[in-house]
């Protein structure tokens, strides 16, 4: 997602804080998340299609004409009418913003909280699982994991949730949760270094 600034960022929150709620009003609330995770996803590969949508060198009537006639009926109505109100107030310049609002207000009424994991190597299904349920204990909501292979790391892992590190007592929990399966993920990870550290 390209540089914003605070006031465009601001003016994302408020567009993805009421689209969640009129997705929620109407049962939508998940489904509009994938389309809108979906066209997250185009955007960040189709430079083309993103020009289209902020170009001034393209009229507002012309680009609506457009995404009714790409969209509508391949899309929800609520996925295109949003749209077409971000074009019409000239606000699809921070549409990539209002995607990631509108995920991170989702996880919020959800009860949910992304919780990054940086690790030399992919995580294994089951030590990922593992990871889930102590980051949910940790953090009290359910977790979110979203994953990085970092090769520069070493012993261990990094985890973040939100701006907080977690601390050394979180890899003592995961190792008394862990058990015997916990040196065994760890070994998958570090090859001889049985421990997990955190920072």
């Amino acid at each position: 997602m390209a540089n914003i600034s605070d006031k465009e960022m601001a003016v994302a929150k408020v567009y993805g804080a009421s689209m969640l709620e009129l997705a929620e009003a109407a049962g939508e609330a998940d489904s509009l998340l994938a389309e809108l995770r979906d066209l997250g996803n185009y955007l960040a590969r189709n430079a083309d299609f993103e020009n289209f949508l902020i170009s001034p060198m393209v009229d507002t009537q012309s680009r609506a004409q457009a995404l009714e006639a790409i969209l509508r009926g391949r899309a929800s109505d609520l996925l295109v009418d949003s749209l077409q109100v971000l074009n019409r107030k000239e606000r699809l310049g921070v549409l990539r913003a209002i995607v990631e609002c509108y995920r991170l207000a989702h996880e919020e009424l959800r009860g949910q909280i992304d919780v990054h994991v940086s690790t030399a190597i992919p995580l294994s299904p089951a030590l990922r699982e593992l990871l889930g349920k102590v980051a949910s204990e940790y953090t009290g909501k359910q977790a979110v994991l979203v994953e990085t292979v970092d090769e520069a790391i070493i012993g261990g892992m990094v985890i973040h949730a939100g701006d907080e590190k977690f601390d050394a007592s979180v890899a003592s929990r995961l190792r008394r949760l862990g058990g015997a399966f916990a040196e065994r993920a760890t070994h998958e990870i570090h090859g001889e270094k049985s421990y997990v550290t955190t920072t």
